[in-house]
C-alpha cells in the first residue's frame, strides 16, 4: 500500500480526492467524468484498482464503513431490478406526499420571523431535508435507467416543491440539500424532457422548460451544453435539433436569455466560423459573440487568431461599450504568448478604461518593467478614474449598446468606479499626497464603504510610517491592520474561484510591498503626516466606542495599538504609552472595549516574543 501504482505515476491520479476538477475553478461535466473514468480504468491493472480502493477505504468515516462495504457487494440483477421498479413506480406519489407534508408543517408552524430569520436554514421544514434528498437520488436513478417521462415529471415536481414558501417567505431551498447538485439535477430534467419529447416538438418544449428553469432562480440559467454532457450517451438527433433550436431562438433574440442560447447553439453547431458570422452580422446585434469566439479560439490554442479577431472586434464595437474590456483581456493574453509587449500594454489600458476594477489595475501595473514605469501607469489610471467619477454620464454605456447579461454568463460588465479604486491607483502610483487629501475629509465611520478611501489610506500610511520591519522590532498590529484593509477592498471584487481571489490578494500585497520599499523613509512630511493619522485614528476610535458600535470595538482597538506601535518604532515610547492610557481612562466603564484593547495589546506582545 505504500507504493505508488503505475496508474498514479502515469495519469497523476490522486485517489485521496473524489471531486474531479476540485481546486481547478470549474466542475467537470458528467460526460467528461465518465470518459475519463473509463480511460483510467482501461489503463489500470487489478492491483492498481485494489490500491485505489484501499486508499479510499482508509478515509471512510467510521459511521460509513458498513455502507462502504455494502456498496462493494453488488445486488443480484433480478433482485436489484425488482427493487428499482418498485421504488420508481412510487416516486411521483412519494413526492406528492412530501409536498403535502410541507403544507402540514406550514399549518403547524406558529413561529414568526424573529425565530426563523434569513440565516435559520430550513427552519420548520428541516425534517424534509433527508426525504427530499432521497427523492432527488431516486429521480436520478430513474434518469440513469432511461425512464425519461418519469425522470422529467419527478424533477419538475421536486423543483416546484423547492419553490414553495410560507407566509414568512420560508421554505425548503436548494442550499439546504447539501447532498444534491441542483444544477446537475436541472440538466437531467432538461435532458429527460428532450428525450421524452417527439423530435418535431423538442425545440419549443425545451424553450418553455429552460425559461421556466430560469424563473426557478436556482443559479445561472441552464445551457444546452450542460444538457448534452449530463449523460455519457449522446443526445439523439442533435444535429437536426440544433437547426430547429437556432431557428426558434432567432425569432426570440430580443430576449437576453434567447440571445445567449443562440450564441451557444451557433458555437455548438458551426464552431468558430458560425460565431464569427454571428458577431459580424448586424450593427451591434450580437456583441458578446465576439467574446464567445475569442474564448473558443483561446481554448483551441490559436493566439494569432485571437490577436487578429480581438483587433477586429475592438474596431467593430462601440467606444463606450464595457464589453470591450473582455475583448481586450483576450488580446492582452494572446499578445503575451506572442511576445508583443507594446500590444500587451495597449490592450491592458483598453481593458482598464472599458471596465475599471482592481484586477485590471494590477494587470496594467504589471506592464511596467521598472517601479518608476509602473508608477507612471498608475498615475494615468488614477487620472482616468478621477475623470470618470467626476463625469459619470460621459462614461456610462448607452442602453441600446449592450443588453443585460444573463446571470452567470460573464462577470458584471459595467464599470465599478469608486473612491477606493481611485485611492488604490494613487497609492500604487506613489501619489500618497493626493490619496491622503481625499481620505482626510472622509467620514471616520464606514471604512468598509467603497466610497470611503480612509479605510485604505490610513492603514497604508501607518504601514509606511512604521518603517522597514526587522527581526528585533515587530509591527504586528500595523501589519494586521494593513492586511484587513486589503481584504476589505477585495471583498467587493467579483471572483470566479477562491484561487483567483487568493492570487489577486497576493499580487496586491506584492505590489504594495514594492511601492513601500520605493518610498523615501525620511520624507520631510512624515512627522506631520503621522500627527494627522493619529488624529483620524483617535476620532474613529472615539466615535466607535461612544456610539456603542460593539461589533467594531475590535477594529478600534487594533487601530489604536497600531498607532502606538508606529510611535514606538519611531522612537517615541512615552507617547505610545500615553495614547493607550488616555483611551483606557476615557472609557473606564466600557468593559467590552477594554477587553478588545487588552486582546490587541496581548497579541502584539506575543508577536514580539518573550521579554529579554
Amino acid at each position: 500500500m505504500g507504493m505508488t501504482s503505475n496508474v498514479e505515476q502515469q495519469e497523476g491520479w490522486r485517489p485521496r480526492s473524489l471531486h474531479v476538477g476540485e481546486g481547478e475553478g470549474h466542475k467537470l461535466s458528467l460526460k467528461a467524468f465518465w470518459e475519463g473514468m473509463e480511460k483510467r480504468l482501461g489503463a489500470s491493472s487489478l492491483e492498481d484498482l485494489r490500491t485505489v480502493l484501499r486508499a479510499m477505504a482508509s478515509r471512510v468515516h467510521p459511521s460509513e464503513r458498513q455502507s462502504f462495504l455494502d456498496s462493494l457487494a453488488p445486488v443480484p440483477d433480478d433482485r436489484r431490478q425488482a427493487l428499482e421498479h418498485a421504488l420508481q413506480d412510487k416516486l411521483l406519489a412519494d413526492i406528492t406526499e412530501q409536498a403535502q407534508r410541507f403544507e402540514e408543517l406550514t399549518d403547524e408552524a406558529h413561529s414568526d420571523w424573529d425565530e426563523y430569520g434569513e440565516d435559520s436554514g430550513p427552519g420548520p421544514y428541516a425534517e424534509l431535508v433527508a426525504p427530499v434528498t432521497a427523492l432527488f437520488q431516486r429521480a436520478q436513478r430513474a434518469f440513469e435507467r432511461g425512464r425519461w417521462p418519469l425522470a422529467r415529471d419527478a424533477y419538475q415536481a421536486l423543483f416546484e416543491l423547492l419553490q414553495r414558501e410560507d407566509d414568512y417567505g420560508l421554505g425548503l431551498r436548494p442550499e439546504h440539500l447539501e447532498e444534491v447538485d441542483v444544477s446537475e439535477a436541472q440538466a437531467r430534467y432538461l435532458c429527460a424532457l428532450y428525450r421524452a419529447t417527439p423530435p418535431a416538438r423538442r425545440a419549443e418544449a425545451l424553450w418553455e422548460a429552460m425559461k421556466e428553469a430560469n424563473r426557478w432562480s436556482f443559479g445561472p440559467p441552464p445551457k444546452l451544453q450542460e444538457v448534452r454532457d449530463i449523460s455519457p450517451e449522446p443526445l439523439p438527433d442533435l444535429e437536426s435539433f440544433l437547426s430547429d433550436w437556432e431557428a426558434l431562438l432567432r425569432k426570440r433574440e430580443d430576449d437576453s436569455e434567447a440571445e445567449a442560447w443562440l450564441r451557444e447553439a451557433v458555437g455548438l453547431s458551426r464552431g468558430a466560423g458560425g460565431l464569427r458570422e454571428l458577431a459580424r452580422a448586424g450593427r451591434g446585434r450580437h456583441p458578446r459573440a465576439w467574446v464567445d469566439l475569442l474564448a473558443l479560439l483561446e481554448r483551441e490554442g490559436q493566439p494569432r487568431e485571437v490577436l487578429d479577431t480581438a483587433h477586429e472586434a475592438l474596431k467593430a464595437l462601440p467606444a463606450r461599450l464595457p464589453l470591450r474590456a473582455w475583448v481586450a483581456d483576450f488580446l492582452a493574453t494572446a499578445a503575451e504568448r506572442l511576445a508583443l509587449p507594446e500590444q500587451v500594454r495597449e490592450a491592458r489600458w483598453e481593458s482598464f478604461v472599458a471596465s475599471p476594477d482592481l484586477k485590471r489595475l494590477l494587470e496594467l501595473r504589471r506592464c511596467g518593467e521598472t517601479e518608476p514605469e509602473r508608477a507612471r501607469l498608475m498615475k494615468q489610471a488614477a487620472q482616468r478614474v478621477q475623470k470618470a467619477l467626476a463625469q459619470p454620464d460621459d462614461t456610462r454605456p448607452l442602453p441600446w449598446e449592450e443588453p443585460p447579461l444573463p446571470r452567470g454568463e460573464w462577470d458584471e460588465p459595467y464599470p465599478r468606479l469608486d473612491e477606493v479604486l481611485l485611492a488604490h491607483a494613487r497609492l500604487l502610483g506613489h501619489d500618497w499626497q493626493a490619496a491622503w487629501k481625499s481620505a482626510a475629509g472622509a467620514e471616520v465611520l464606514g471604512w468598509s464603504s467603497r466610497n470611503n478611501p480612509q479605510g485604505l489610506v490610513v492603514p497604508f500610511l501607518l504601514r509606511w510610517l512604521s518603517g522597514p520591519s526587522s527581526s528585533e522590532e515587530s509591527s504586528h498590529a500595523v501589519e494586521e491592520l494593513w492586511r484587513k484593509a486589503l481584504e476589505n477592498g477585495l471583498a467587493y471584487e467579483p471572483w470566479s474561484t477562491e484561487e483567483a481571489a487568493l492570487e489577486l490578494s497576493e499580487r496586491l500585497s506584492r505590489a504594495y510591498g514594492e511601492v513601500i520599499a520605493a518610498l523615501s523613509v525620511g520624507h520631510p512630511r512624515q512627522e506631520e503626516l503621522l500627527e494627522e493619522c493619529l488624529k483620524v485614528a483617535r476620532e474613529r476610535a472615539r466615535a466607535i466606542v461612544r456610539e456603542k458600535h460593539r461589533r467594531s470595538y475590535g477594529k478600534a482597538a487594533l487601530l489604536l495599538v497600531a498607532c502606538a506601535e508606529v510611535l514606538q518604532r519611531r522612537g517615541q515610547p512615552a507617547r505610545s504609552q500615553e495614547l493607550l492610557r488616555r483611551f483606557r481612562e476615557e472609557f473606564p466603564r466600557h468593559s467590552a472595549f477594554q477587553a478588545e484593547l487588552d486582546a490587541a495589546m496581548h497579541q502584539d506582545c506575543r508577536a514580539e516574543g518573550p521579554a529579554p
